[in-house]
C-alpha cells in the first residue's frame, strides 16, 4: 500500500536504518519505542591493498533499500511508517554525482589507512587529522578519481558521509548531514559549530561540495517515491556512537556506555560543554537538539567483535561467535596465556595504526580454550583502558551500559566488569544505535521513549588488590607492546 495511505488498524511506526561497517539493519519500532520488525544484510568488504578498506556504495544503497522493504514486510500488518532515522559508521566517506545520484567512487571505510604518510604531514601543519578520519580521503578522492575532479569542475560533485549517502538516494538528492556524524569526521569546527575552514584549505575541498549540517532531530525531507517507506519524512540522523549514547538512555552528564562491534567505542555524556578526556580521547558532539548540542568524549578499541570473529574465521576455534563463551569457560583460571588484540592498531591511548596483535604465554599444554579466553580477556582490558581514559575528562561513571553483538557474551561482560571495577549494565535492545536515532525521530512527532531497558547487570567478582594486579601486569604488556612496535 502507499505509506502515506492510513486504514483503520494500521500500526504507526518509526523506521530506524543503522548502516555499520560489516552489515545494514532496518527496524520498526512502535509509538512505545518497542521493536515490531527488523532485517539484517551482511554488507561487503574490500581489500585492494595492505590498508585500504572499501565498499560499494551503490551495494549498500541497494542492501539498505531491501532491508528496509523486508522490515516493513515483516511487520505482518498494514503499518504506516510515520517517520524514517539513519544511524550510521561514521567518518566513511564517499562522493557522487549532484545530478544523477550516481557513486564517483567507493565508500572509503573509516577503518582505511592509505593516507597515513598524508596525515603526518598535515599534522606536521598543526592539524588534528588521523588516518581514521574522513579528511585525507576525501583528498585522495579528488587526487585519483578523475570523474570527482570533473563533476567538481562542473559543479556537480557531493561529498559525505553515509548518512549524507543514504539521504541523498532516499530522498530524491538532499544533501545533509548532522553534527554528531559532522564532528566525527576531522572536519568540523566545534566553536563556529560548522565545516573548518583551515582543514578544508589544506586538503583542497570546497565547502560547497560538503553537506548542509543540520540537528540531529528534525525533518529535513521526505522519502522519494517509489523507495520503502515513500512520502514519509526524514526525521532523524545521527552517528551509530551517538545514536548508541542516546538509545542507552545515557541522557546525563557523567552516564556512559560501550558498544561491542567491529570495533568497541566507549563514549561519555559531558553535558553542554566540550570536554576533554586523556590521550587519545576526542571530544563529539552527541546529538544536536534545536540548536543545542550534547557534547561527548570518545575513545576507541580498533578491534573487539573482530577479534571474536578471527577466533572462528582465522583460526577455526568456533563454528559461531555465540561459541567463544563456552569456549573460554572451558579455560582454568590463572592461565599463562594472553593477548593484545591489536589485529588493527592500538587505539585509545596509544593511537599506533602500526601496531599489530600478539599473544603470549604459549607452551604445548595451551588449548584454544586459553586462545579463546585471552582474546576476550585482551578486548576486556582494552576497554577498560580506554573508559580509563575517557573518565580522565570529567569523572568515572557509576556503570557502563552496553550494547551491541559481543555485549551479548556473558564472560566478556563479567570480565568487563571485573576489569573496570563497576557494573556492566547490559540493554535489552542489542542495537542501540536503531533505537536511539529512532527515539530521536519520535522526539520530532513529540514523543518522548522510555528507552532504557536493562537485561542484566553484571557485577565486579574482582577485589580492588585482584583487580589492580591483573591491570598492571596488562599494563606492562600492552604497554612494551606499544613501544617495541613503534620503533
Amino acid at each position: 500500500m502507499p505509506w502515506s495511505t492510513w486504514t483503520e488498524g494500521s500500526v504507526a511506526t518509526v523506521l530506524a536504518i543503522d548502516a555499520g561497517s560489516t552489515g545494514v539493519r532496518a527496524a520498526l519500532f512502535d509509538g512505545r519505542g518497542a521493536s515490531i520488525a527488523s532485517a539484517y544484510q551482511e554488507l561487503a568488504i574490500r581489500f585492494p591493498k595492505a590498508g585500504w578498506v572499501e565498499q560499494d556504495a551503490e551495494a549498500v544503497w541497494a542492501a539498505t533499500a531491501a532491508v528496509a522493504a523486508k522490515a516493513i514486510e515483516g511487520a505482518g500488518r498494514q503499518v504506516r511508517i510515520d517517520a524514517v532515522a539513519i544511524a550510521n559508521q561514521r567518518a566513511s566517506v564517499v562522493a557522487w554525482d549532484g545530478k544523477t545520484l550516481e557513486a564517483l567512487s567507493p565508500l572509503i571505510s573509516w577503518q582505511d589507512v592509505r593516507a597515513r604518510e598524508r596525515c603526518r604531514e598535515l599534522q606536521a601543519q598543526g592539524l588534528f587529522v588521523t588516518p581514521n578520519l574522513a579528511v585525507t580521503k576525501l583528498e585522495w578522492i579528488l587526487r585519483h578519481i578523475p570523474a570527482a575532479r570533473s563533476a567538481a569542475a562542473r559543479g556537480r560533485l557531493r561529498f559525505g558521509t553515509l548518512d549524507s549517502w543514504l539521504a541523498a538516494k532516499w530522498a530524491s538528492g538532499l544533501h545533509v548531514t548532522d553534527h554528531a556524524n559532522a564532528s566525527a569526521t576531522g572536519l568540523y569546527a566545534h566553536l563556529t559549530r560548522g565545516w573548518d575552514e583551515q582543514v578544508l584549505a589544506a586538503i583542497g575541498v570546497d565547502r560547497r561540495w560538503l553537506p548542509e549540517i543540520v540537528d540531529s532531530a528534525g525533518i529535513v525531507g521526505s522519502v522519494t517515491s517509489g523507495a520503502p517507506a515513500a512520502g514519509a519524512p526524514l526525521a532523524a540522523i545521527c552517528g551509530d556512537q551517538q545514536a548508541s549514547l542516546f538509545g542507552l538512555g545515557c541522557w546525563a552528564r557523567g552516564q556512559a556506555k560501550c558498544s561491542y562491534g567491529t570495533a568497541a567505542m566507549v563514549d561519555l555524556n559531558s553535558g553542554g560543554e566540550i570536554a576533554i578526556g586523556g590521550a587519545g580521547t576526542y571530544p563529539l558532539v552527541g546529538w544536536s537538539l534545536a540548536g543545542q548540542a550534547t557534547y561527548c568524549i570518545e575513545g576507541s578499541v580498533i578491534t573487539a567483535g573482530a577479534a571474536v570473529q578471527w577466533l572462528r574465521d582465522g583460526l577455526g576455534l568456533i563454528e559461531q561467535v555465540a561459541d567463544s563463551d563456552r569456549l573460554a569457560r572451558e579455560a582454568p583460571e590463572g592461565g599463562e596465556v594472553w593477548a593484545v588484540p591489536a589485529f588493527q592498531g592500538l587505539g585509545t591511548p596509544w593511537v599506533s595504526s602500526e601496531s599489530r596483535a600478539l599473544i603470549g604465554g604459549l607452551s604445548r599444554a595451551s588449548t584454544g580454550a586459553d586462545v579463546a579466553r585471552a582474546v576476550l580477556e585482551g578486548v576486556a582490558h582494552r576497554v577498560a583502558d580506554v573508559a580509563e581514559a575517557v573518565w580522565q575528562g570529567s569523572r568515572a561513571a557509576s556503570a557502563l551500559r552496553v550494547d551491541g553483538g559481543a555485549s551479548r557474551n556473558d564472560f566478556l561482560m563479567q570480565r568487563q566488569a571485573d576489569f573496570l571495577g563497576l557494573p556492566v549494565e547490559r540493554g535489552a535492545e542489542s542495537d542501540g544505535a536503531a533505537l536511539g536515532v529512532a527515539a530521536l525521530a519520535a522526539r520530532v512527532l513529540g514523543e518522548e521513549w522510555d528507552v532504557w531497558r536493562l537485561e542484566r547487570a553484571f557485577e565486579p567478582s574482582l577485589s580492588d588488590e585482584e583487580r589492580e594486579r591483573e591491570r598492571k601486569r596488562w599494563r606492562r604488556r600492552v604497554e612494551a607492546l606499544a613501544l617495541a612496535q613503534l620503533e
